[in-house]
């Protein structure tokens, strides 16, 4: 949600340049004019990069952690590529601003789609989706996917339109409602596809049944149908814990998984669940070692991460008690 504040920076700089100038001058307080307006909206990207890094530090996990710093970096050098082009309209501002921002658009088209959506699956039910969706129309993902890309390539009516003063100010607003727009429908796939990974690891449910009638608008009482059994090939998905591993960092397999390759497979369930790490508690490899779950034990990795906090892990025994309310054989 930093980046959604690029515009709101910006205009930070904006007010502060106009509030100098007495409110006048206006031409010198745009983005044609002012570098500190460009500053401003870069910082967005320098906090969510510096944050990345900050989670590679405190989980060593390279992927997804500092590809995703690369794409923040990406982001960092495109608004600064732009602010150059619109304050000197050279073509040597141009070629720089034009190969950043077309490969800012691919690199977050694509992490929007495969990592924080978890779409593109080719093996799912729906081709390019996932198996678990949340919503039961599959077009919604398709359109939803298609604005995602449009979108993110709309720098380039910066680079159609950047001599035509006149329309500048209708262009930017234009590309940040577009931008708002974009970030809305994003965040409403993203927690939609954290909820399906929850269903998935048993930590929430998908669909609750209510347990009472609910009366329609037309007066009609609406008696939910009870859950459909399962058949024995449509079993709920079992989690892929590997031996030593963290019931919370367990990916769910799915059946059609089995009919991939196994390189791709594993590739795939890797994509599938890094964007979980985001909401996952900081924890070292060494910590996250220690939080196993034993075969038949009823504690969850949070009771285990508590006893271990405690500092005391030995397990209580009734003869230390019993020894000390014993009376003593001693005459004494």
């Amino acid at each position: 949600m930093y980046c959604s504040q690029t515009y709101a920076m910006g205009n930070i700089a904006l007010f502060f340049c106009l509030y100098s100038r007495h409110w006048t001058g206006h031409t010198q307080c745009n983005s044609s004019h002012s570098r500190l307006l460009g500053f401003f909206t870069t910082l967005p990207s320098i906090w969510r990069a510096l944050q990345c890094i900050r989670r590679y530090v405190d989980t060593k996990n390279v992927f997804p952690h500092l590809l995703n710093f690369g794409k923040y970096m990406f982001g960092v050098l495109y608004y600064a590529t732009l602010s150059m082009y619109r304050i000197n309209k050279v073509t040597r501002f141009q070629a720089p601003f034009i190969t950043f921002a077309l490969l800012n658009a691919v690199y977050t088209s694509v992490w929007d789609l495969a990592m924080d959506w978890s779409l593109g699956n080719i093996y799912a039910k729906h081709i390019l989706l996932r198996e678990t969706l949340a919503f039961r129309r599959a077009w919604v993902y398709y359109v939803a996917m298609v604005i995602d890309v449009i979108v993110r390539f709309n720098w380039i009516f910066y680079a159609i339109f950047a001599h035509d003063m006149q329309h500048s100010a209708v262009l930017s607003f234009v590309v940040a409602f577009s931008e708002i727009c974009r970030r809305g429908i994003w965040t409403i796939f993203r927690v939609e596809n954290e909820h399906c990974t929850n269903v998935l690891l048993f930590r929430a449910s998908r669909d609750v049944p209510l347990p009472y009638a609910v009366p329609s608008a037309d007066g009609q009482v609406e008696v939910q149908p009870p859950e459909p059994t399962q058949a024995p090939h449509e079993a709920q998905p079992s989690l892929a814990v590997s031996p030593g591993g963290d019931l919370e960092q367990a990916t769910p397999s799915t059946p059609r998984a089995s009919l991939r390759p196994r390189a791709l497979s594993r590739v795939g369930t890797m994509v599938a669940s890094a964007h979980a790490q985001d909401f996952q508690r900081k924890r070292r490899p060494e910590e996250m070692a220690g939080a196993t779950v034993a075969h038949g034990s009823p504690e969850t990795p949070e009771d285990s991460s508590d006893e271990d906090d405690s500092g005391d892990t030995r397990p209580y025994r009734d003869e230390d008690a019993i020894e000390e309310e014993a009376p003593s054989d001693d005459p004494k």
